[in-house]
């Protein structure tokens, strides 16, 4: 009985461990998880072990806006002046922006409430600009984005400036004690039109004479864009949706596994109290029960 007690405790501690790693979200297999990578740049998803932060994910944002969020981060001008002095300077190329939201926008909706998109991007081959890293993450209805400050490009603020602050970066996404975050808020950004190409000058390492690219090569550019987004426009958004569909599929399954479990360890509790009472009740009738004395055996005597 002692023995079958023992190893159905054993059990229920068991389940209840892997109850507790299921609910509470604990992840073993802690670290990174690639969603895009080439010599252009990569995209990734990095867990957080902090158990306070939780972010607004899995989040679906469309190309349009990631585009707003990646074109409206401009640079301090006093790192580098642009030709002139006069216009803001745009941390990331169009190039650079057509690059990161697609893939910035499926990281979004890929990543759980524990989890950031990470990135890292090349400017394009001879501008002599290092590449720019950051993260990016959801939270109540904000979009942070956190540039990694470097010598000659660090953002300090946001076109337009009405839909973005700036404040301290948290130590999770460890890109230094000096990097900022861009906390943009989605209502005030979805009314703001993308910020036309000609009218920032973009931030790099290069001379400025490999600075000032013409406004017809930009507009060509973005010609070049608009056309690839009529046509991919709906192939993106059916991907979109199927991958929605399938994170739904799987946190069912998850709940699911969750309550089959949770039904489990109530049995087995109630269980182990009635092992426990008929232990307890086998052991009072044991000592309630006691052999009687035994009585002398008479002893016969010869009568003389």
């Amino acid at each position: 009985m002692s023995a079958y007690v023992a190893l159905r405790s054993a059990h229920y501690v068991g389940v209840l461990m892997c109850l507790s790693l299921l609910v509470g979200g604990c992840s073993i297999f802690s670290g990174e998880a690639k969603v895009y990578k080439n010599a252009k740049g990569s995209v990734y998803l990095k867990e957080i072990a902090d158990w306070s932060f939780e972010a607004g994910h899995p989040a679906m944002i469309d190309q349009m806006t990631m585009l707003k969020v990646i074109k409206g981060v401009v640079t301090d001008p006093a790192l580098k002046m642009p030709a002139g002095g006069s216009k803001p300077m745009r941390v990331f190329s169009d190039e650079d922006a057509e690059f990161l939201a697609p893939l910035l926008a499926q990281g979004l909706s890929q990543a759980k409430p524990e989890q950031i998109v990470g990135f890292k991007v090349s400017s394009s081959a001879g501008s002599g600009a290092e590449p720019t890293a950051g993260t990016l993450y959801i939270h109540k209805g904000s979009i942070y984005l956190t540039i990694a400050p470097s010598q000659h490009n660090r953002a300090s603020g946001f076109v337009p400036s009405s839909a973005a602050r700036l404040e301290k970066a948290p130590s999770f996404v460890a890109m230094g004690s000096s990097a900022t975050t861009l906390v943009i808020d989605q209502q005030a950004l979805a009314k703001a039109p993308i910020p036309a190409s000609e009218s920032l000058t973009v931030a790099t390492n290069a001379a400025p004479e490999r600075e000032a690219t013409t406004a017809g090569q930009f507009q060509a550019n973005r010609s070049l864009y608009s056309e690839s987004a009529e046509l991919n426009g709906d192939e993106l958004l059916n991907k979109k949706l199927d991958e929605l569909r399938d994170a739904r599929e799987a946190n069912k399954l998850k709940d699911s596994e969750i309550a089959t479990l949770k039904k489990e360890a109530v049995r087995m509790k109630k269980e182990l109290r009635q092992r426990a009472e008929e232990v307890k009740a086998l052991k009072a009738s044991k000592a309630s029960v006691r052999p009687a004395p035994k009585k002398k055996s008479a002893e016969a005597h010869r009568v003389h």
